[in-house]
Parts: structure tokens; sequence; C-alpha cells
């Protein structure tokens, strides 16, 4: 045992030397790219400011906020690519920047807010002046005003019932894929419908699920050393079923006669983001396909033509005036102990009758689901609740979802902000996964998830609703996932990634069962696996302790801890595959690239493939 722990304190030391001069060279790459970015930007001469100096982005600001060009519609429209892109490079930098002050992120912040509350207000002003004079886009014989438009971010549709004639409920704009209908108080009220689709979403942000809760450093010590979440892992073990078993209680394996049945109470996950009801998680969710603005707005003074003049009244304050509605919804209450009792048909039909009135105070919406992301299920339908700073499922009735059609109908009885949620985790835990080497300067990462299979080229995917990159605290809301022993598990994908470009990894069967020590995957190389057609790759067994090739492969009847050479010791995956591999393979991983071991890295780290799979 002391050889042992003589032998892991000097194979840990080489692999940290090696993974320590990666970090610095990749310190130094980072350096030159962060210098040439510089330099690019300021040869470009682009107009756009610099997003570290807040100067530059202060003058950006009031330079855009003076623009009387940008308060028309065409102008506002046309800004839009520029200025998302600008706020998306000062995100950017907040991120990034971990040297900066606290006055300096503090500066950033704050104009961060503002270009975004300026970028609201720009398209309420063009949308104001739009409408200052409705004839243009009127139907002479319907008395009906509709008018759409469109850039690659923005979507605007307005539409308005001049003579509030009750035959003109109902619109559908063909562009969005969105139909609404009025109720019958809307109908008869003076006021233009808005329908605006933004491809940014500049509200999640805020909300406070929006980022993992803050974890104190004794609860993921206890996470990770397995706390009541780890089991005692047999030595031999069963194949995994599709379901686990219950373990049985520790003790020294008599029958206890008469014993009370022993009740464990489970621990709440440190990471869990708790929501109050009707409150969207946006740990578990996500706003996808966009943000819906749907709200009413009081008509502008019209033109007036007397004779040859026409008259124009101008207002003060040149931007769009809301008009407030809530729907007077009050549905029928359900009759105490209904479920206990035959009830009356008469009555339940009453009652039928009774809700579908209410729900006719309602506005209803249909939504074709929007082409630019997947949709892996049905989303549900949130309205952003400005004083509570959450996304909101609770003012949604009658859902309806066609899935063949995509399309999604409900009534609400407020209007908004409007978004669709999508579960994060539809495609967790993966079914497989494999990291094969191409040749030495290429690796393929295969992720089969449970809906859809990745093969990489990467960081586009989450804008189409694929994520497939889980977070510190996703384990919290898949059902089932047992955690794995996270520092082990984390200096296992720096070791991969050193020797990808010559070894081949592959996702096993027994992992998730394992325990949470105990990091089970396939491995292939030519000589760990001369014929693996017949006796199926080798397993590499990893815990915290020690790093081994089992005797058992991933077709075995049971899964065992023996090692296949207990004479061998290696502290980690790294040690293994130099004291295993060949001297061609050896120069190999000796030749390749740092910024290509990081890309691999980041690769692993961010799919954590042991953990979800």
């Amino acid at each position: 045992m002391r050889e042992q722990q003589r032998q892991r304190g000097l194979q840990l030391l080489a692999t940290i030397s090696v993974t320590t001069q990666l970090d610095l060279t990749m310190d130094l790459t980072r350096d030159r790219l962060k210098d040439q970015e510089e330099w690019e930007r300021m040869m470009r001469c682009d107009g756009l400011p610099d997003p570290t100096s807040v100067p530059e982005m202060n003058r950006y600001l009031s330079l855009w906020r003076a623009d009387l060009d940008t308060g028309t519609l065409q102008g506002a429209l046309a800004k839009t690519d520029q200025v998302i892109h600008v706020i998306s490079e000062l995100e950017g930098v907040m991120e990034e920047t971990k040297e900066a002050t606290e006055k300096q992120l503090r500066d950033w912040r704050e104009i961060w807010l503002e270009l975004q509350e300026a970028q609201k207000e720009k398209l309420n002003e063009a949308t104001y002046h739009q409408l200052l004079d409705l004839r243009p886009h009127l139907d002479h014989e319907t008395m009906v005003y509709s008018f759409f438009t469109s850039s690659p971010l923005v979507s605007l549709a307005l539409w308005s019932n001049t003579t509030r004639s009750p035959k003109n409920n109902s619109h559908e704009v063909k562009e969005l894929g969105f139909t609404f209908t009025l109720p019958a108080d809307l109908v008869e009220a003076d006021c233009v419908v808005r329908v605006m689709r933004t491809e940014y979403d500049h509200y999640s942000k805020f909300a406070r699920t929006f980022n993992p809760p803050l974890v104190q450093e004794k609860d993921i010590t206890l996470l990770e050393d397995g706390g009541e979440e780890e089991e005692a892992t047999p030595e031999e073990q069963p194949p995994p079923k599709e379901t686990a078993g219950s373990s049985k209680p520790e003790g020294d394996g008599k029958e206890k006669m008469g014993a009370p049945p022993v009740v464990v109470k489970r621990q709440k996950p440190p990471h869990l983001t708790e929501t109050a009801p009707g409150e969207l998680n946006l740990r578990r969710y996500r706003i996808q396909g966009g943000v819906y603005t749907i709200d009413l707005l009081e008509v502008p003074p019209q033109p007036r033509v007397i004779a040859d003049c026409t008259i124009t009244q101008v207002e003060e304050v040149c931007s769009v005036a809301q008009v407030h509605w809530v729907a007077q919804y009050n549905p029928p209450a359900a009759p105490e102990g209904a479920g206990q009792r035959r009830r009356d048909p008469e009555a339940v039909e009453q009652e039928m009758r009774q809700l579908e009135k209410e729900l006719q105070k309602l506005l209803l919406i249909t939504i074709k689901l929007p082409d630019s992301a997947f949709w892996f299920e049905p989303p549900q339908m949130v309205l952003w609740d400005d004083a509570k700073k959450c996304w909101s499922n609770e003012y949604f009735h009658d859902v309806k979802y066609n899935e063949d059609q995509c399309v999604m109908q409900v009534r609400t009885t407020r209007l908004g902000v409007m978004g669709l949620a999508m579960n994060r985790f539809a495609n967790l835990p993966f079914q497989s996964w494999e990291l094969k080497p191409e040749g030495g300067r290429a690796v393929t990462l295969t992720l089969i998830a449970a809906v859809v299979v990745a093969q990489f080229t990467i960081m586009t995917l989450q804008f189409y609703g694929i994520n497939l990159f889980p977070d510190r605290d996703s384990y919290c809301y898949i059902d089932g996932l047992p955690t794995k022993h996270r520092p082990t598990e984390q200096h296992l994908y720096r070791c991969m990634a050193l020797v990808a470009p010559t070894v081949h990894f592959a996702w096993s069967r027994w992992n998730l069962l394992a325990g949470t020590t105990k990091l089970v995957f396939q491995m292939k190389t030519k000589k760990l696996a001369a014929d693996d057609t017949q006796m199926g790759q080798p397993l590499v067994l990893v815990t915290p302790q020690k790093t081994s090739v089992l005797q058992c492969t991933e077709i075995s009847q049971a899964f065992s801890n023996n090692d296949q050479d207990p004479s061998k010791y290696y502290a980690d995956l790294y040690q293994l595959v130099l004291g295993e591999v060949g001297e061609g393979a050896r120069r190999m991983l000796e030749d390749a690239s740092p910024v290509f071991i990081h890309t691999i890295h980041h690769m692993l780290k961010s799919a954590s493939v042991i953990s979800y799979c």
C-alpha cells in the first residue's frame, strides 16, 4: 500500500506537470487571440464601439438615441442587427474579463441595461410613427387596418378594426403563423393590436431562476462525496436493466425479524432551484423560437383633410401608449366531493356551458411553432411578469396542441410579452457516446441523445433548441440520474483529452449504476484490444484512488471490479495509456497541438458524458 501511494504521488505530479504546461500555453494563445481581435476591430473602422471602453459605449448610446432616422420602422429595424451585436459583445466582455474591477462591472452592466431599454424605446417610437396615418394600409371595404414588416431579428404586425364591427374579430399573420381572435369587449375597443416577434430575448436574464443558485462549499463537498445518494456497490452486479432496483440497507447482512422498515429521507440537491406556483424555472426550461410582444395600443391622432389642407396633431411624447386589459374570467368552481359520487348529467352539462361562456371572454391565440428551433415535445406558453421578474404560466387556459402540425392554441386572460418554454433536457441523459480519433489530427465526438444524434460541429446547437451541454445543476432536473464524483470526473476529462489523438473511447452500459465514485467506459487501443469483435472492447474503471483495465468487458454477463493485471498500478487514465500504448502512439500524443487538446477537453467537459450516460 505504501509503494502504491508513492507511485500515485509521482504519477499525478507527472500528469499535473503536463496539464499545467498546456494551461500556460493556452493562456498565451488566448492573449494573442485577444490582441489580434482588438487589432482587427481597430482596422475595421466600422463605427462600432470598443465594448471594453465605457466612454465609447456611452457615446455610441447617445448618438443612437439622438438619431432621428432610427425613429422610423425602416431605420429602427436596420439598426437592430448592429445593436444586438454590440449588446452581445458587451455580454462577452462581462462574462470573460476576470480581472475587471467592481466599478468596471457596474459601469458595463449599466450600459448593458440602457442598450436593451433603448432598443425597446426605439421600436415603440417607430411603431408610433407607423400608426400616425392608417390610411395607406386600410382596407376601404372592411375598414380593417393591417400592416406587416420584418427584418432578420424583428417581425412586426399591426391590426385594427377601425369601425369596431363584430364581424372583424380575428386576424391571421401568415408570415408569423400567428392568429388571434378577440373577445367581445375588445372588438368594441378603439385600439390597435400589435404582434411583434423578436429573435432575441431581453427578458430571461432578469429572471430570478436564470442563473444557478450559489452553493456553499460544504454542500458541494457533501454531494461530491456521495452524501445520502451514494450506495455501496457489490463486487458482482447483474446486468443493468431499464430501471434500477432498490438497494439493501447497510448492516451485517443478517435478517432481523420484526424490525420496522427503514425510511431514508432523501436530501434536497444543493443546486436545486425552487420556484413559486406558476413561476417558470429557467434552470429546467428555456425560451426558444423568439419572444412575442402581444399588446393593445392607443390609436394616435389621425390626420384630417380639410379642402386642400391636411391637419396633423403633434403630440409631445412620440411613443406608443398601451391599453390595459385583463379578462374578467370566473370559471365555475369544482363541486365538493365530485370524484366520490356520481353526478347529475344535467349539472355537468350546465357547468360545461358555463365554462365555455367564460372562455369566450379570453383572447384566443393560435401559434405555428417557429421553424427556427426544434420542438421535441409540446412547449409551455408563458407570459413575462415584470413585477415579479419571472416567466409565468398561470394566465393561460384551454391549452391545446396539434403535434402533427406543431400548432399550439391557448386562451389568455392577459396580454404582454410571451414566449414558448421548452424543456432543456429533452435530450438528456445520453443513450451513448463515442470519442474517436481520426488520423491523429482530428477527433469525432458522437452523442446519441434521446431524440437526436449529434456528430460535432458544435456551439450553434442551443440556438435551435438542442441542448446537449448540461450545466452544473442540470442533474437536479433529470429523474433517476445518479451523480458522479465531480473531481474525479473533471480530472478524467483532462486525461481523455490528452490521449484522444490515439485512443478510441465509448460509453458503457455499466457506468450509471456503478456508483458515485466508479466511472466506467470502453477504451480501445491496438495493444489493449487485438480482437474485440469476439470479446468486446476492454472496460476501464476510474476511481478517486486509481485507474485500471478490468477483466470483464461490455458484453460480460456481470460487472466485476477485478483488474485485468493486478500487478500494475496507474493513478489516472493518462498514466495508464502511457504505460499501455506503443512508441508510435506516444509520439503522436507529444505532437498534438495544445489548442487541439484544449478543444477536446472543452467538448468533453461541456457534454459531461460520464455523468449523463
